[in-house]
């Protein structure tokens, strides 16, 4: 009964806006982390050109993004057609969010998507070992979709400025980050992305292999772990969001 009431207030914008204030609140009460929230304080401290919500499926995150960051100029990813149209429609009259029938990876050209047509989920086919796909009932299609590298991106799109970038692309974060090295290096101030903590994908990045590149490699700060998600309650951590920033963003205000 609680899921349900969350799905129907966070699937309309008034009480989903509403429904944040008061998560937030109660996070704040309990020193909880809350992604979204640092990145309106980051938007606010550095005004970038733009956030990047890579993976936006239909649109409730960017709903969040804009929550804490109202009138910042939004790029919102989707690559299957479906997901993309949906997006498009919920956003068609917000002018400062731009929708982006594509993926982000580590080349520029088309690749294959597994859609679960029941379920409107998708995943690198290449990437994939043990899909959620292969768990769940459902017709499974096999789609062509555009991907770029972040880099090809940023040069024809948004070519100046810092960006935001926020991510939930099903273990293919390390795809994303090896396609836009350059741009992660020299443009992007705050990376928010989910991190797959048990196997579920062929060659997905550990937590330890995304944070030697982000730090070691592109000079980002950890900045902060968020809860972890359980595979069952009471069971192992399945996955948890994570925020990379760099030092000279911080500190963050209060």
């Amino acid at each position: 009964m609680l899921r349900l009431l969350h799905r129907v207030l966070t699937r309309n914008r008034i009480t989903s806006r509403l429904q944040r204030a008061l998560v937030h609140r109660v996070k704040e009460l309990l020193n909880m982390p809350d992604g979204y929230y640092s990145m309106g304080q980051i938007y606010r401290k550095i005004k970038p050109a733009a956030i990047l919500d890579i993976g936006a499926h239909h649109g409730y995150t960017v709903d969040k993004l804009l929550d804490y960051a109202p009138g910042a100029k939004v790029h919102a990813f989707e690559p299957t057609p479906q997901s993309a149209a949906i997006l498009r429609q919920r956003m068609s009259k917000r002018p400062n969010v731009h929708v982006h029938e594509m993926a982000l990876g580590d080349k520029t050209g088309m690749t294959r998507f597994h859609l679960n047509v029941g379920e409107q989920t998708h995943s690198l086919l290449d990437n994939v070992a043990q899909s959620p796909f292969r768990q769940v009932q459902g017709h499974l299609a096999e789609v062509q979709v555009q991907v770029m590298t972040l880099d090809d991106w940023a040069e024809k799109f948004e070519p100046n400025g810092m960006l935001l970038l926020k991510a939930d692309i099903q273990g293919a974060e390390h795809l994303l980050v090896l396609g836009g090295k350059k741009t992660f290096a020299q443009r992007v101030a705050a990376f928010y992305t989910e991190i797959c903590i048990l196997p579920q994908y062929e060659s997905q990045a550990t937590f330890c292999e995304m944070n030697r590149i982000m730090v070691e490699q592109l000079g980002f700060a950890l900045y902060d772990i968020y809860p972890c998600q359980k595979v069952a309650p009471g069971g192992a951590a399945g996955f948890t969001d994570v925020m990379w920033v760099k030092p000279s963003v911080l500190p963050l205000e209060k």
